[in-house]
């Protein structure tokens, strides 16, 4: 049986209202008292919700924007898939890589296409064991998700071409279809006595965009459970890549509206040996 896992937080947000009367303008500040939190591990489901696409400013800039008490690294995340073209190498034989959730990468030579080719991926940072690289280098690219940087490499007769170094590497957990937004979910801290709860962070990868969400649903996934639970250690430690929507959880009581996070595909962490 497939395991939904909800994850409840709280956010304590300030409210603006503006009253106008006899053409005098009155300012007043009303404050929600924040609720405290608890965190919720069941396989209910929520019966109503209103689906909600994430969004999130369109940029190419993988370092230009960046995002007040952010910890995690939310940039340089490449999608990869072989190039199979038969020609000399460098020239051929490398990979096309792409930057998740945006329409155009930065490239070598700083112009902006929808996939940059680079010669070769350097590994040397990763720090995994054989097996886990030999895995990770055996896959055609629909599975693993790298976290790195372009870098250039100069050829004799050839010229220069970009590598990608690798700092980060994660592996899907499943061959689920990955559709959605790409995201990393991580704990902020955030703990509750009642729902909603907002205390896991969305960070959309690539882009300047942290929201709050206050349940999380793997199922889609079809992860064992083994895989669920590696999933919640890394929300509440270095932070789960995954790839779904958000949606509202409608309630009558209008502060108690949640947002939760539908998941249709998640990458674990290859973890240094």
């Amino acid at each position: 049986m497939l395991s939904t896992l909800l994850l409840t937080k709280v956010l304590n947000p300030q409210i603006k209202s503006k009253v106008t009367m006899n053409k005098q303008s009155l300012n007043y500040k009303a404050s929600i008292i924040p609720l405290l939190g608890a965190i919720i591990v069941t396989n209910a489901f929520f019966s109503k919700v209103w689906a909600q696409n994430i969004s999130a400013p369109e940029t190419t800039d993988s370092v230009a924007a960046t995002v007040k008490n952010q910890k995690f690294p939310q940039w340089g995340y490449y999608t990869i898939r072989r190039d199979f073209r038969r020609c000399a190498s460098p020239i051929c034989g490398g990979y096309f890589i792409k930057q998740v959730n945006l329409k155009a990468t930065p490239c070598l030579d700083g112009v902006f296409r929808s996939e940059c080719y680079v010669s070769a991926i350097d590994w040397s940072s990763l720090k995994v064991s054989p097996y886990q690289l030999v895995k990770i280098q055996n896959d055609d690219g629909s599975r693993v998700i790298l976290r790195g940087s372009i870098v250039p490499v100069t050829f004799p007769l050839f010229g220069e071409f970009g590598n990608l170094r690798v700092k980060e590497a994660f592996y899907a957990a499943t061959n689920a279809p990955a559709n959605g937004t790409f995201v990393a979910l991580k704990d902020n801290g955030i703990r509750c006595i009642t729902t909603p709860c907002f205390s896991t962070d969305n960070l959309v990868l690539n882009k300047p965009k942290i929201s709050p969400v206050s349940s999380i649903d793997l199922s889609q996934t079809g992860a064992t459970q083994k895989q669920l639970d590696a999933a919640t250690s890394e929300i509440f430690g270095l932070g789960l890549i995954a790839v779904g929507k958000t949606e509202v959880v409608e309630n009558v009581d209008p502060t108690k509206r949640g947002t939760l996070f539908v998941g249709t595909q998640f990458y674990l962490r290859v973890e240094p040996k």
